[in-house]
Formats: structure tokens, sequence, C-alpha cells
């Protein structure tokens, strides 16, 4: 009969998350529910995965045992008793119930296999796009040096071509001083892009310290609260067994209070009786 309310319950338990699951709300609360069981109750060779396996195999063994109790009764060509009905109604009932559980059951199970494997999806599918930002961030930034070096190109390519110009015009012109000209430009705009370089690369190192400083900072900062988490669980724990031993105390004295007042109703009866002894004696003198 515990057997039965078990299954009872377990059906109507199982209903329940049937309908949270299905309410447009509740999709969110089961995949954090699942998110927070996968985290804690491990993977396939858990104990919990081991207890779920050991469920379903009871709960199929009682549905298999119900409906061979069915079959069994519905077979006989007599007729049956009323109590033999009652048997018949009753093995029926419990069919019904445990099959509905089993059905549940492995609808849940399926249910909480498919959202795990739909949560790792997401999971990965989000690692992939930040890896695809990252590969077209360094795209754009190898497309925009290749547009730096195109411009470069142009303008060498441009003071070429006004050297010939003026070649042309001007044949008295020297074509040393224009070579040195063009080469005193390219020289000074070489070392302005050099220097901008370094100064950006001493600008990366510098962020690149404050990181390591910040990380450093964290990972202290981490270890200090741990230590003051471990520390305050060892106060609550030591403040809930200083509670528990002032609760004995409490206790031993209120058992104390009332055994002294046992004692002293226990005396005055002593009392009682001595001062109706002596009585009872100074009559029979």
């Amino acid at each position: 009969m515990l057997l039965n309310y078990v299954l009872f319950w377990m059906m109507v338990a199982e209903a329940m998350i049937c309908l949270v699951i299905s309410l447009p709300f509740g999709q969110k609360i089961s995949q954090k529910i699942i998110q927070f069981l996968t985290s804690r109750l491990g993977g396939k060779d858990s104990n919990a995965s081991m207890a779920v396996t050991i469920i379903l195999a009871l709960v199929s063994i009682l549905f298999l045992s119900d409906v061979s109790t069915v079959y069994k009764h519905h077979s006989r060509d007599t007729v049956l008793s009323d109590g033999m009905r009652i048997r018949l109604l009753a093995a029926q009932r419990d069919m019904y119930i445990s099959g509905f559980c089993l059905f549940l059951f492995l609808l849940l199970r399926l249910v909480y296999t498919s959202m795990d494997k739909n949560i790792r999806l997401e999971k990965s599918l989000g690692a992939m796009k930040k890896q695809a930002e990252g590969a077209s961030a360094g795209y754009k930034g190898l497309l925009e040096e290749n547009e730096s070096m195109k411009k470069q190109l142009a303008k060498v390519h441009a003071l070429l071509g006004s050297i010939k110009s003026n070649d042309d015009n001007d044949d008295d012109v020297d074509d040393d001083k224009k070579k040195a000209n063009v080469l005193a430009k390219l020289i000074e705009e070489n070392t302005y892009l050099t220097t901008k370089l370094e100064t950006a690369k001493h600008d990366l190192k510098l962020a690149e310290n404050k990181v390591e400083i910040v990380k450093k900072q964290a990972e202290g900062q981490s270890s200090a609260f741990m230590k003051l988490m471990d520390e305050k669980t060892e106060a609550d724990k030591h403040l809930q067994l200083t509670k528990t031993q002032q609760e004995t105390i409490a206790q031993q004295q209120k058992e104390i209070s009332e055994l002294k007042n046992e004692r002293d109703a226990l005396k005055s009866q002593i009392q009682d009786y001595d001062f109706m002894f002596a009585e009872a004696k100074k009559k029979a003198e």
C-alpha cells in the first residue's frame, strides 16, 4: 500500500514538472535547473544517474507485475467473485498509475538529455562565435595594414611621378637634389611610423602589466574572500554548537527545577505523614 502511495505522488510530481516545463517561462527555469543538476550531480557514471536507473528499473518491474496480474485475472473463464473483482480493480488501478508514472519518467529523462545537449551546443556555438569574431577582427586588421601599405605605395608613385614631370618640364634642375628630397621625405615618414609603432608597443606593454596587476589583485582578493568564508563557516558552526549547548543547559536546568519541585512536594508529603503518624500515636497512647 505504501508503494502505491509513493508511485501516485511520484506521478503527481512528474505531472507538475511537465506542466512547469510546458509553460512559456518554464523553459528558462528548467534550463537553470538542468545546468545546476549537471554541475552538481555529474555525468552518466555518477551516483545520481545510477539511482535514476534503479528507480526506472523498479517502476518497470512494478508495471510489468501489474500487467501480468490483470492479464491473469482476465484470462480466467470462470465468474469472478466480489473479492477477485476488487483485486482486479486494484490491479488495474496500480497498472494505470505505474504505467503513467513510467511514461512520464521516460519523457522527463528524454527532455533532460535533450536540454542538456542543447545547452552544450549553445555553449560551443558561443565559443565558435567568439573565435569567428576574433578571426574577423584579425582579418580587418590585416585589411587595414594592406590599405595603409597601398596608401604609402601610392604616395611613393606620386612622388616619382612628380619627379618625372619636373624632369620633362625643367631639364636644368638637378636630379640628385630631387632624389635626395624624395628620400628625405620617405625617411621622415618612416621615422614617424617607427616612432608611432614603438609608442603603441610601449602602451600595449603598460596595458598588459596593468592587466597582470589587476589579475594578481583579484586572485589575492579571491583567496582572502575564500579565507573569510571559511572563517565565517567555522564561526557559524561554533555558534550553532554554542546554541545547542545553551539549549541543552536550559533543558537540564528545567529538569533540575522540576526535580526540585518534586523533591519539595515529597518532603511536604513526608512531613504530613510524620504529623499524621504522630497524631495517630498520641491517640493510641
